[in-house]
């Protein structure tokens, strides 16, 4: 089973997985999401008001439908020098649980995972700190989120997660019902 789309009626630009269930989905599937949810940690790095220091860079850059990254312009954070492979890789056109592969110039990089289009200008975050990530469990159901706890994920549940890497759960029953805000494809 492949990676989904979630989002309200008037959008649907989040990455996720629905059916929570071993036999609807695959180790990679579910992989993909887990290496892509990043902790509240890391989304202040991304802000730039982690007090260990930034640990990420905001950048602007060009997706190619191919693993090619270019074009890269610092936005805040970190310096595009401070990019490193093996950095999580988030944004618009970007799979979750990409990684850079590898540094091919000061203003461009290899992906792990092809972008999904191709478009200029798309706003990039590269985040260090991988071992803070939280992960997402087919075995036991869970959905664990460091410093928040533990979520418990239900069958026809759905779980995504934003341009940021953060998480959202929303119950199978929320998209179902006749008249949800929530849009699921």
């Amino acid at each position: 089973m492949a990676l989904h789309t979630l989002g309200t009626n008037a959008t649907t630009s989040l990455q996720c997985l629905a059916g929570w269930s071993a036999v609807l989905l695959s180790q990679a599937d579910v992989a993909s999401i887990a290496q892509g949810i990043v902790s509240d940690n890391l989304l202040a790095a991304i802000a730039g008001v982690s007090p260990g220091g930034i640990q990420a860079a905001m950048t602007t850059g060009s997706t190619h439908s191919n693993t090619t990254l270019d074009t890269l312009v610092t936005a805040s954070g970190a310096p595009l020098s401070q990019i490193a492979v093996g950095d999580l890789v988030l944004g618009q056109d970007i799979v979750p649980g990409t990684y850079v592969a590898r540094l091919i110039s000061s203003t461009s990089v290899q992906l792990s995972i092809a972008a999904t289009a191709s478009n200029a200008g798309r706003r990039i975050i590269f985040v260090r700190g991988s071992a803070q990530r939280p992960g997402l469990s087919l075995v036991d159901g869970k959905l664990y989120i460091p410093g928040r706890g533990v979520l418990k994920v239900l069958p026809a549940d759905v779980v995504a997660i934003d341009n940021t890497g953060w998480p959202i759960l929303v119950s199978g029953e929320a998209i179902a019902y006749t008249g949800s805000q929530w849009s699921f494809t």
